[in-house]
C-alpha cells in the first residue's frame, strides 16, 4: 500500500526519491521555488532559440507624441504570427494596472498569420472595449500595458541627448513597460488553449501569453527610441546590454490563489515534472575533474551577483543579501567537492551529497535555488518534458465506488487535510469573493462582505466533512447512493476521486484562516510556473516582478545565441556565467 500523499515506487531511481509532499507542498516551500527551465518563460526562449525563430519589426507607424501601431512578424520556420501593439500618448486618467483600468498606454494582440488591414483595424475598435470587445479570428492573445514614466521618460530623454540612461534609474525599476493584462485561451474570443493541437509552436501552456509578453518588451524598447528620435537628430538606440536587461513589469494578485484551487491537475503536473527534473540531476555524480563543477561554480557566481544587486526589499519572502551569502557558503561547498572531497559515501552521487550537505542549514530560498541550478544540467530532459505539461483538468466521478474505497481514500491521500492544524472557527472566517465593482478577487474576514459567495476550495473543511457523513453509511454502499442522499457533497466527491494519485495537486494549507498569507501561492505561479523574477510582495497579497529580465534580443534568437540569459548583471558589468550547463 502507497503511503498517504507519496509518488507510486517506480519514481525513485538509485536510492533517490521524489520529494515527500508534506515537503514539498509546504506554502512556504511552494513559494521558495525559483524559475527554471521547465518556467514558461524560460521554456519559450529556449525554444525560440534552439529553433532560430526570426522576429522583426515590419512597421512603425507612431508619431512623435507615441500614437499609432508597430507591427511585428513571427517566422518560427513552419508558422506564421503576428503581433500589432497600439501605442496610445499616457493619459492619467483611468490609468491602473487594475482590471478595471480604461486607459493603457498599448493595447495590443497576438494572431495567427499574416497581419492583415482588417484584423488590424477590428483590432483597433474592438480591444479598447475590453469587456465589451470582440477579438478578431486567429486571435490568440490580448495584451494591455502602461509604461513606467519615470524609467521610459528618462530613457527617451538620454536617447534623445545622444548617451544611453543612468544605470541608476533604471535598476530600481527593471522595466520600461509593465503588463497589466495577458487575455487568451478564449477570453474575448480568442482561440481556446484545447483548440491548438500538438503540431502548434505554442502549444507548450502559457508559451502564447509569453511570446506576447517578449513582444510587449521589444516594444517597450523600439517605442523609446522612436520618441527619442522624434525629439532628436541626435538619438542614440539604446545599446544591446539594456535591451537585454529590461525586462517586462507585472503585478499579479488574488486570483492566483484561486487559480492554484482551481486548477488541480496543472499544478500536480508541473509538480512532478520539475520532480523528475530534479530527480534526473540529483543522480549526476561528477568526479574531481569533471567540468561541471567549474559550470557550477559559474552559476552560483552568476546568482550571487544577481541577489547581491537586488534593489528590492522583500516582506514575506528572505531579503535578497541573506540568501547571496548563504550561496557563499554553498560555493565553498562546491570548491571541496570538486577538490575531491566527499560529504557521504559513493552510492550517493556526488550533486546529492551537495544537497544533503545544506538541508536544513540554509533558507529553503537558497536550497531551492541550488535545486534550480542544478536543474540546468539536464537540459535534454527538460525539454522532453516540457511537451508534458499538457493535461486533461476535467475531474470526473466515480459512483460506483463504494463507500468503504472513498473512506480509505481520504485517510490515505487525504491524511494531511484531515490533520492539519486548522484554526479556530473565529479565525477560519475568511472569505474569498469577486468585487462587484472591479470583476477583481477579494479576500477579508466574512463579517466584512455579508451574503457573500464563497469562491475558495476548503479542502481541509470539505475533507472533514465528508469523512463525518461517510461515517454514518454502511461501507458496502456506493457513492452514487450517498450523492443521492447528500447532493451537496459532488465536488467534494467528485474532486477527491478525480485527484488520487495525484500527490502535488494541493497545497497544504487553510485558505479560510485569516492568518494565511496568500503572496506564497502567488510566488508559486509566478516565480515557479511563469518564470518571474524579483517578486516583491505587498500586504501580504499582491505581488510584483519582472518578465523576461536578461532575456536575449531577437537578434540573438535568430542566431541561435544559447548563453545563459537569466539573472543578469547590471549593465555594465558584462555577460557573466555565458556558457551553457
Amino acid at each position: 500500500m502507497r503511503t498517504a500523499g507519496r509518488p507510486a515506487p517506480a519514481a525513485t531511481a538509485e536510492g533517490l526519491a521524489f520529494r515527500d509532499p508534506a515537503e514539498l507542498m509546504d506554502p512556504r516551500r511552494l513559494a521558495a521555488m525559483q524559475p527554471t527551465r521547465l518556467s514558461a518563460s524560460r521554456s519559450l526562449i529556449e525554444k525560440m532559440t534552439r529553433e532560430r525563430w526570426n522576429i522583426e519589426l515590419s512597421t512603425m507607424d507612431v508619431s512623435d507624441a507615441g500614437d499609432g501601431v508597430a507591427v511585428y512578424r513571427v517566422d518560427t520556420g513552419s508558422d506564421v504570427f503576428s503581433f500589432a501593439a497600439f501605442s496610445s500618448e499616457p493619459r492619467m486618467v483611468d490609468r491602473t494596472p487594475r482590471i478595471i483600468g480604461q486607459s493603457w498606454d498599448m493595447v495590443g494582440a497576438l494572431w495567427e498569420g499574416e497581419a492583415d488591414e482588417a484584423r488590424i483595424e477590428q483590432t483597433r475598435r474592438e480591444l479598447p472595449k475590453l469587456y465589451a470587445g470582440r477579438a478578431a479570428p486567429g486571435t490568440l492573445v490580448w495584451c494591455r500595458s502602461n509604461r513606467s514614466l519615470r524609467a521610459f521618460e528618462h530613457s527617451v530623454r538620454a536617447l534623445a541627448d545622444g548617451r544611453q540612461p543612468d544605470p541608476d534609474v533604471l535598476r530600481g525599476i527593471g522595466y520600461l513597460m509593465r503588463n497589466t493584462g495577458l487575455d487568451a485561451n478564449g477570453t474575448f474570443g480568442t482561440r481556446t488553449f484545447i483548440s491548438y493541437g500538438d503540431r502548434h509552436p505554442l502549444r507548450v501552456p502559457y508559451h502564447a501569453q509569453m511570446l506576447t509578453a517578449y513582444l510587449m518588451r521589444e516594444f517597450s524598447a523600439d517605442l523609446c527610441e522612436r520618441l527619442a528620435r522624434g525629439v532628436s537628430s541626435r538619438a542614440v538606440p539604446l545599446a544591446t546590454e539594456y535591451r537585454r536587461y529590461l525586462g517586462l513589469g507585472n503585478g499579479s494578485a488574488l486570483g492566483l490563489v484561486l487559480f492554484v484551487a482551481n486548477h488541480p491537475r496543472l499544478v500536480d503536473r508541473w509538480l512532478t515534472l520539475r520532480e523528475r527534473a530534479l530527480l534526473a540531476a540529483r543522480r549526476l555524480d561528477p568526479s574531481e575533474a569533471d567540468g561541471r563543477w567549474d559550470t557550477l561554480l559559474g552559476l552560483l557566481d552568476r546568482a550571487i551577483t544577481y541577489r547581491r544587486q537586488d534593489p528590492m526589499s522583500y516582506n514575506v519572502f528572505p531579503a535578497s543579501e541573506h540568501v547571496a551569502a548563504e550561496l557563499e557558503k554553498v560555493r565553498g561547498l562546491v570548491t571541496r567537492l570538486k577538490a575531491g572531497e566527499r560529504f557521504a559515501g559513493p552510492e550517493v552521487p556526488a550533486f546529492e551529497q551537495l544537497r544533503g550537505e545544506i538541508a536544513g542549514t540554509v533558507t529553503a530560498e537558497t536550497e531551492e535555488t541550488l535545486d534550480a541550478l542544478l536543474i540546468e544540467f539536464v537540459p535534454q530532459e527538460c525539454t522532453r518534458l516540457t511537451e508534458e505539461l499538457l493535461v486533461d483538468e476535467q475531474l470526473v466521478r466515480e459512483p460506483g465506488m463504494t463507500i468503504g474505497e472513498l473512506r480509505r481514500l481520504l485517510e490515505e491521500e487525504y491524511r494531511w487535510a484531515l490533520e492539519l492544524p486548522i484554526a479556530g472557527e473565529h479565525d477560519r472566517r475568511r472569505i474569498w469573493y469577486k468585487s462587484r465593482s472591479s470583476e477583481e478577487p477579494r479576500s477579508g474576514p466574512r463579517e466584512e462582505v455579508p451574503g457573500g459567495f464563497d469562491l475558495s476550495v476548503d479542502v481541509p473543511g470539505l475533507a472533514r466533512a465528508l469523512r463525518a457523513q461517510l461515517d454514518t453509511y454502511d461501507p458496502r454502499v456506493r457513492v452514487g447512493r450517498f450523492l443521492f442522499d447528500n447532493p451537496e457533497q459532488l465536488a467534494a466527491i467528485e474532486r477527491f476521486q478525480a485527484l488520487r494519485g495525484n500527490p502535488y495537486a494541493q497545497p497544504y494549507v487553510d485558505a479560510l484562516d485569516v492568518e494565511f498569507v496568500p503572496a506564497r501561492l502567488i510566488r508559486l505561479m509566478n516565480g515557479a510556473l511563469y518564470g518571474l523574477d524579483r517578486t516583491k510582495d505587498y500586504l501580504n497579497r499582491t505581488l510584483r516582478g519582472l518578465i523576461f529580465q536578461g532575456a536575449p534580443t531577437r537578434e540573438d534568437i535568430a542566431r541561435g545565441d544559447e548563453s545563459v540569459w537569466w539573472w543578469p548583471a547590471e549593465p555594465g558589468a558584462g555577460r557573466n556565467g555565458g556558457d551553457r550547463a
